[in-house]
């Protein structure tokens, strides 16, 4: 069943995004929607859910340079 998203909410440990549309089964829906937390949507009215976007390179830290003592 699809629906569209009124509130915040997590679905299968995903945030889905206010506005959106994603097809559910029907028990999902419907929990959703007594929730008001979702409306069902429009027939023909389906968005692909967002790509994750991927995790940047941890920084590199920076270490004191050790200076070998003068002779």
């Amino acid at each position: 069943m699809k629906v569209t998203i009124t509130r915040g909410v997590m679905i299968k440990g995903e945030p889905a995004e206010v506005g959106s549309t994603v097809d559910l089964e029907a028990n999902d829906a419907f929990l959703l929607i007594t929730s008001n937390k979702a409306v069902a949507a429009p027939e023909g009215e389906a968005t692909p859910e967002p790509e994750p976007e991927p995790e940047a390179p941890a920084p590199v830290k920076r270490t004191r340079q050790i200076r070998s003592p003068k002779e």
